[in-house]
């Protein structure tokens, strides 16, 4: 019993629990609006559990958003549909409007923020900080003002009262809206001008990243085609290497965990040396396989494994020094991990044993005894 439990709670995610909640109170909230016959209730309730799928939907169209957008759209609903229009709160208080607004305002203002700085971290946008700042601001504003757009047009097609509610004025909202972008953008400014990066959660990073297609002009996704193969060309090196598959043995087409161990190995020497890149999905010879034999579902599973493999055999405070992202060349993906040389001794972990690792020329080298101890010494002191 224990066991069956266990498997049914590893399945469930904190994103599907809450969503699911979410999902209970408001068909609760719409049984509740129709025997009190509050019609504007039931159809914010019916819009909301509708919009509670959108992730599941774009999912369809190989568009994924991850568990952050879902946490976003959930937060919107349940604050402004929910407890504003089904509980009432508009009407009992006056200022909930004002805070939703706020709130709403500092969330424009950092997707905004965030979408300008993850164009500038994908190389396709470089200008000035203070242009950087300034376009977020501007796009911030503009979400804003998009969002009056559609209060205003459902007031008039359906009778709707939603600006009449809180301020009930559109330019005092859009002045809510102003403000919190500039806040957000200058603090953004001021960030960036000391050298930071992006000071978010790199959501939309990974969007960008997950869904290339839509994000990317075609010629880009050429560009970025021709980059993999001028690198694989370079051939193998002390600072690149291919990796056929990431988890399948290729002579008996099932899955190996010596196969896997192989790419750790790799990733933890490049860690103790001087960092490099490994290409998985290319053979030795530099012919481009792909990962189809690696059978997995799609490639978000593919890379939720790799992460799960990196953090449980190599640690957790070793991942922001491996960067990882799935192109596609002539059709077939291959996995590109760059890693940056660390500060710290990293120790492979496999059934309990620790292993180091190191580059010696274009080979992994594993040390241990003396060498190890000298290594270290040398290395890491």
């Amino acid at each position: 019993m224990n066991i069956m439990l266990k498997k049914i709670l590893s399945r469930l995610s904190v994103g599907v629990i809450v969503t699911n909640a979410v999902r209970l109170v408001l068909i609760l909230g719409f049984i509740s609006s129709f025997y009190k016959g509050r019609e504007l209730a039931m159809a914010f309730t019916i819009m909301a559990f509708i919009a509670t799928f959108i992730p599941k939907i774009l999912s369809k169209f190989d568009i994924h958003t991850g568990a952050e957008m879902q946490v976003v759209i959930l937060l919107i609903i349940y604050g402004s549909l929910f407890l504003g229009e089904v509980r009432g709160f508009f009407a009992y208080l006056w200022w909930w409007d004002i805070l939703l607004k706020g709130v709403a305002g500092l969330a424009l203002g950092f997707i905004g923020l965030t979408v300008i700085l993850a164009l500038e971290e994908q190389e396709l946008l470089d200008a000035s900080p203070f242009m950087i700042i300034t376009l977020s601001f501007a796009l911030s504003f503009t979400l804003g003002a998009l969002l009056e757009v559609i209060e205003f047009s459902l007031d008039n097609w359906f009778g709707f009262a939603l600006q009449q509610i809180g301020t009930g004025i559109m330019a005092h909202d859009l002045i809510i809206d102003g403000v919190t972008a500039l806040v957000v953008s200058a603090g953004g400014y001021l960030y960036k001008k000391r050298g930071g990066g992006n000071p978010m959660s790199g959501f939309i990073v990974r969007l960008m990243k997950g869904n290339p297609k839509l994000f990317r002009s075609e010629k880009h996704l050429e560009s970025s085609s021709d980059k993999i193969k001028s690198i694989i060309q370079k051939g193998e090196s002390s600072k690149l290497e291919f990796k056929s598959s990431l988890r399948t043995n290729l002579y008996t087409n099932v899955l190996d965990k010596n196969i896997e161990f192989a790419v750790l190995k790799t990733l933890s020497a490049y860690l103790n040396t001087d960092g490099g890149i490994l290409i998985v999905g290319v053979s030795d010879k530099g012919e481009i396989l792909g990962l189809d034999k690696d059978a997995f579902p799609n490639s978000d599973k593919l890379k939720l494994h790799f992460n799960n493999i990196i953090k449980e055999h190599i640690g957790t405070q070793f991942m922001p020094f491996i960067n990882y992202e799935l192109f596609d060349v002539d059709g077939k993906n291959v996995l590109k991990v760059e890693c940056l040389p660390s500060a710290n001794r990293v120790f492979l972990k496999e059934n309990g044993q620790e292993e180091f690792y190191m580059r010696n020329g274009p080979s992994t080298m594993r040390l241990n005894g003396s060498a190890l101890v000298d290594y270290i010494s040398q290395r890491f002191n």
